[in-house]
């Protein structure tokens, strides 16, 4: 037998997360809500400012909280060796923001903040998207990656997604992913726009290595609120990349002739029917070509050549294929998109109404969202022009023209869509409807607890450089202290703690030329070059233990 030796391997998540605000005086702007929150979270964790600022701050758990472009708040988890680490700190962002939230609240009574952990604008779902990110260790190139992880990719939507309403014309009015519709091409670097399913940007040197290692960065999955999906989603992923990583073959003869059309096919049929063709000319279902790849896994487990979380993984995925197989709604206890499914077809029968007369209400809703006011609009959904001025009471008369012949009755289902719609919001926002089911036990702890979720609000995973970075965090928070990925420094004595390699739980402190900003971390690798003299360096020591 071949032996395989282990590399290095991390990864993480970062959320984007939508927020809005009111005082008394009315709406506030999102990025006067982020400053409210990140005033409670500074009382709430110990903390150091970003040092390249974007209000960021590195918190004592390891990870950052910073506002991001939209002025929408985004948190990264620290990095992380395991699935399960991932999906502790993935929720432990959560549970800052719901504390945040509660902290800025009773410091401010008429102040009210809504935070949502979901992909897409409810009024323009086709043209708006906030995305949440993967990071994955990858010890080969991106060509070699994106061949063999893009079917995977594609079909894992099975179990990355969070599911959502859509009144898309090919669909059913239900798709498993919100994410889905908005990535165009296969492979790219792209992040905004024409987004890709397997990312291939190198933003910064931070992100490949000399060694040989690449950041794979990957922007399609779902932001889920149940742990269980987010779990599978790293466990699976990072499984494949872990056999390139250790240079065993992954999704050979598994290539689709269309990814980007078979995910957006596949999102939109939440019953898992669908065929894809590969390129090879068979058509197979996401859970066929899902089975091909746990087979391979299964493989590489029994050869020694997969890391220690790996069994407990495998036996998740396979459970989780054996349950889809039989009905998607048996794991509605523990995926995003089929709990949402089933309660979506509880209200139909109450409402003695059927997915097709919903997809159909979902589409007008958007085209008179897109063409009208919301003034006009909601005045559509009331059934009355009363208090429009004379501009908008000539709108509301075309958009009754959108209705049918039976305006009426179309009115009605309207207003249901917009009521499913506003439920599926309403899943998403912390301390909102998904956390009502798991407080009442709809929703099961098999990967976590709320206990799990607390400590990895406060301790960041231990072995790497995410340890020495909450350590230090935990130790120097007097507000002298400033922080990046790569190092804490204090910008008074230029004491620095070197955190450039991020597989290493090895703390090294040196001395930075100081004073007036002479030097910063960012020179560290210009003062090995310069061979900086002993007495200009602290000994590696416990300084952040």
């Amino acid at each position: 037998m071949t032996t395989i030796t282990p590399r290095p391997f991390l990864m993480g998540a970062e959320t984007e997360y939508a927020v809005s605000g009111r005082r008394e005086g009315g709406q506030i702007d999102t990025d006067d809500v982020y400053n409210y929150l990140s005033e409670a979270i500074r009382q709430e964790r110990a903390w150091v400012p970003d040092h390249h600022g974007y209000r960021g701050l590195y918190l004592q758990h390891g990870g950052r909280l910073y506002l991001d472009y939209g002025s929408h708040p985004e948190h990264a988890t620290p990095e992380c060796f395991t699935p399960r680490q991932v999906a502790c700190h993935d929720k432990a962002s959560e549970l800052l923001l719901l504390l945040a939230k509660a902290r800025a609240e009773k410091a401010y009574p008429d102040l009210r903040l809504t935070i949502l952990k979901n992909n897409l604008d409810p009024l323009f779902p086709d043209s708006t998207s906030y995305g949440t990110h993967e990071s994955y260790t990858c010890w080969v190139d991106h060509d070699t990656a994106a061949a063999a992880m893009l079917p995977h990719l594609a079909t894992r939507i099975l179990y990355a997604g969070a599911g959502g309403l859509t009144g898309h014309l090919e669909g059913v009015g239900f798709e498993l992913s919100q994410r889905a519709r908005h990535l165009r091409e296969p492979v790219g670097s792209d992040t905004t726009s024409n987004r890709a399913l397997f990312g291939t940007r190198i933003r910064k040197e931070t992100d490949h290595s000399s060694d040989g290692w690449i950041r794979v960065h990957l922007i399609g999955k779902d932001s889920q609120r149940a742990p269980f999906g987010i779990y599978l989603t790293y466990a699976t992923t990072g499984l494949l990349v872990e056999m390139l990583n250790r240079g065993l073959s992954v999704g050979v003869g598994l290539e689709l002739e269309n990814p980007v059309e078979a995910l957006h096919s596949l999102s939109r049929d939440p019953w898992l029917r669908t065929k894809v063709r590969l390129l090879d000319g068979r058509k197979l279902t996401a859970l066929e070509i899902q089975s091909l790849y746990l087979e391979q896994c299964e493989k590489a487990l029994q050869q020694g050549a997969l890391p220690d979380w790996a069994g407990e993984a495998l036996g998740h995925w396979r459970d989780t294929l054996t349950g889809l197989t039989k009905n998607p709604q048996s794991l509605a206890d523990r995926l995003d998109p089929y709990c949402k499914l089933l309660i979506y077809e509880h209200e139909l029968l109450r409402a003695n109404l059927d997915w097709p007369l919903l997809q159909k209400a979902l589409g007008k809703v958007m085209e008179l969202r897109y063409e009208f006011s919301d003034e006009v609009f909601a005045a559509v959904l009331a059934g009355s022009a009363k208090g429009l001025d004379a501009d908008d009471t000539q709108a509301y008369d075309r958009a009754f023209q959108h209705l049918s012949n039976k305006p009426e009755q179309m009115r009605e289902q309207l207003a249901f869509a917009v009521r499913l719609q506003m439920v599926d919001l309403n899943y998403h926002e912390l301390g909102g409807l998904y956390d009502r089911l798991h407080a009442a036990g709809r929703i099961r702890d098999i990967i976590l607890t709320p206990a799990d979720v607390d400590e990895a609000s406060r301790t960041p995973p231990s072995g790497g450089r995410a340890a020495l970075r909450g350590a230090g965090i935990r130790t120097n928070h007097d507000g002298t202290w400033r922080g990046d990925w790569q190092y804490l420094w204090q910008t008074t004595t230029g004491r620095c703690l070197d955190l450039r390699d991020p597989f290493d739980a090895v703390c090294r402190e040196v001395k930075l030329r100081l004073p007036e900003g002479e030097w910063e971390p960012a020179h560290l690798d210009v003062m090995e070059q310069l061979e900086t003299p002993p007495e200009e360096q602290v000994a590696p020591g416990e300084t952040a233990a």
